[in-house]
């Protein structure tokens, strides 16, 4: 054996001893979850946006809203994807999803921009990660307010799907009122 084989055999040995003492298995080649551009740090690429709008009764169209990457808040990294909704006929669901493997899944996290503390109700996170594929307003997870506090925090919500699925991110407005927020960093755990 040559001795850059031989130092080779020693340092991969040597590692994987380590990380047994240490009660550490060695690394497998099973990848992590993950969410492709999950701080929109390449803007909307591998994100869908959804919507699911109210009729203004002053147009007859759907409410003002607007998905769109943004410089202007980070959590993580120098971009952050902005909502805006006309809120002012107090309903409606702006979402930005992206197929994902959910097996082995057992969180979905995601960093919500809040400007300022209230005890009024604004806005709510809403949340999916599961199998469906056409989503509504009922799908998302919508149990967390936004307003619960001044700028970033990370919201948690239980993944219940083992397989290929869907994750979705966004907000709802429940007041009547226009609104901008912010959400990055959405990650799988």
């Amino acid at each position: 054996m040559d001795r850059r084989s031989l130092l080779t055999t020693t340092s991969v040995l040597a590692t994987a001893g380590l990380a047994a003492l240490a009660g550490c298995s060695a690394p497998t080649d099973e990848p992590e979850p993950r969410v492709e551009n999950a701080s929109f740090e390449n803007g909307l690429a591998e994100w869908e946006t959804g919507r699911e709008l109210p009729t203004d009764p002053n147009t007859g169209q759907p409410v003002a809203t607007t998905i769109a990457a943004s410089s202007d808040r980070a959590s993580d990294g120098s971009q952050s994807v902005s909502f805006f909704i006309d809120g002012r006929q107090d309903d409606g669901v702006l979402w930005v999803a992206q197929d994902v493997d959910l097996g082995g899944v057992d969180t979905l996290t995601v960093d919500v921009w809040s400007p300022e503390e209230s005890f009024n109700t604004i806005t709510k996170v809403a949340a999916y990660a599961g199998p469906e594929r056409e989503l509504t307003e009922s799908d998302f997870d919508t149990t967390q307010a936004v307003e619960d506090h001044a700028g970033w925090r990370t919201y948690e919500y239980p993944v219940r799907h083992d397989g290929e699925g869907l994750v979705a991110v966004g907000i709802a407005v429940v007041w009547e009122t226009e609104v901008t927020r912010y959400v990055d960093n959405v990650r799988l755990v």
